[in-house]
């Protein structure tokens, strides 16, 4: 198997305009500033590579270069380098403009033909949508009507952050006006799940190392549990939340995401688009639910003290919850258990994937048969300790007839000098590099949606499935069932 090079490998990143609609807003300005900065930091930028911060608020350039070094110095992982600040700064330009009015996008298309002019951007264009979602199509259609790209020189990329769309009509809806001005291979859709460092790493594992991959099905595996919890509540994001819930906000894309990337077959090349076209068949086999039997697939909650949040409504029957188990319609997963867990004010902050094997017949020890309690399990954990962790079965020191279970521990973050790039630096120096291995399909967007829409159809159309927590609790009293009424799992 062609195992895809690092980026350690490659020359730094190509000429080209970042244009963010958006610069005011918070992923901006906690996201993609500090982002810049670490690869500003790092010496990845290329000479030729400016950013236009595109706002509707009227800014002077030197009030937003003062807010946004703000940001950086308040949101960036190390001490602040005013030296690295000042090399930054100077790729930046900022353009105050309305969405829907044609003649700010006529400005703003003279600004990046003078700036292309200047640093010899060659023509390239990334376009990042950090606005709301409601205004990508709005956008994009002026991005070409406005011409503000090369139809002769250069390239022309657009990255669009979640959510993409509320339900599969609207996110087609979306889609169709994205790619009216813009190729499928030119979008490059978001989810910065992707884009962590052990998430990745887990096509590594198994295409890199011989014991792992052979074992990688269902003769082997007896269920796997993707996990992604949060210990806070919603914070300032309630009237987001209550509008989208846990099966929207997290279900449809991130864990999903993790579910193809754990279940998919492995490409003979690990190239964008073998891999893509191994999940779109993983996300088209997800096994719909029957109503007859949802209670049994699904379990969710909402925690105590989410009706007093700002923005939530007092009568909200939102999921803050949601527990759900999981088959595919795949020869190499029939009838092994998928179960995804998130939610919010629960007891911690974790994501973590878990591959439970099956417990072996038996083992021989001095004659007699001894029964193994304790199954062989994989752990990807993803945040916020990042490693691998391999437990296994071994003969109690001092004993003759005692087995025990024990593990090996690789802490990737705990290593000294190791500084696991943020996943926004990895995002942006792909999307201008053109690699859309860790971006999502719409084939992928759209299989997601078609299955997701009807969990969220149900808990809409049953809030009587929704129960509450305690907040800072593991959530609903029933969730562990589960996974517990089959014998030898348990939530891990």
């Amino acid at each position: 198997m062609e195992v895809r090079q690092g980026m350690a490998a490659e020359s730094r990143m190509e000429t080209c305009l970042l244009i963010i609609f958006g610069a005011t807003g918070d992923l901006t300005f906690r996201k993609l500033l500090p982002a810049l900065y670490q690869l500003e930091k790092k010496k990845e930028l290329h000479k030729g590579f400016g950013v236009v911060a595109v706002s509707r608020k009227d800014h002077t350039l030197k009030e937003y270069l003062q807010k946004a070094k703000e940001a950086v110095k308040t949101h960036t992982s190390e001490e602040f380098q005013d030296s690295i600040w000042k090399r930054l700064n100077k790729r930046i330009q900022y353009q105050s403009l309305e969405f829907n009015n044609e003649g700010d996008y006529e400005s703003l298309r003279g600004v990046l033909k003078e700036l292309d002019r200047e640093i010899g951007a060659r023509g390239n264009r990334l376009f990042y949508m950090a606005t709301s979602p409601k205004f990508f199509g709005e956008i994009s259609k002026h991005i070409q009507k406005k011409d503000l790209y090369s139809k002769k020189r250069g390239w022309k990329r657009l990255m669009v952050e979640k959510p993409f769309g509320r339900d599969l009509s609207s996110a087609r809806e979306l889609n169709e006006a994205l790619t009216e001005a813009f190729k499928e291979e030119e979008i490059f859709r978001v989810d910065h799940y992707l884009m962590k460092e052990m998430v990745q790493n887990l096509l590594m594992i198994r295409a890199a190392n011989q014991i792992f991959e052979p074992t990688w099905n269902r003769e082997h595996i007896d269920h796997v549990q993707i996990i992604s919890t949060e210990s806070e509540g919603v914070g300032n994001r309630g009237e987001y939340y209550d509008q989208a819930g846990a099966l929207r906000d997290m279900v449809q894309n991130h864990m999903l995401q993790m579910l193809a990337l754990t279940a998919v077959e492995l490409p003979g090349n690990l190239i964008a688009k073998n891999l893509r076209k191994e999940k779109i068949k993983i996300l088209q086999s997800l096994i719909p639910f029957k109503e007859v039997s949802i209670e049994d697939q699904m379990v969710l909650g909402q925690y105590e003290g989410f009706r007093e949040e700002m923005g939530v409504s007092e009568k909200s029957s939102t999921e803050t919850y949601a527990a759900i188990r999981v088959f595919l319609d795949h020869p190499r997963w029939l009838g092994v258990p998928f179960y995804l867990k998130t939610g919010k004010g629960l007891k911690e902050k974790a994501a973590r994937i878990v591959i439970q094997y099956r417990l072996p017949m038996g083992s021989c020890c001095l004659g007699e048969t001894k029964e193994i309690e304790e199954p062989n399990r994989l752990t990807i954990n993803i945040q916020p300790q990042e490693g691998v962790v391999l437990s296994f079965n071994t003969k109690q020191p001092g004993t003759l007839d005692t087995i025990m279970p024990v593990s090996m521990d690789f802490c990737q973050n705990c290593l000294i000098g190791m500084n696991t790039p943020e996943a926004y630096e990895k995002l942006l120096g792909d999307a201008i590099k053109g690699d859309q291995t860790s971006f999502t399909h719409w084939e992928e967007v759209e299989a997601a949606w078609k299955w997701s829409d009807t969990l969220i159809n149900w808990a809409r159309k049953y809030p009587w499935m929704i129960k509450s927590y305690e907040k800072g609790s593991r959530g609903p009293e029933d969730a562990p069932d589960l996974v517990n009424r089959e014998p030898g799992r348990k939530w891990l």
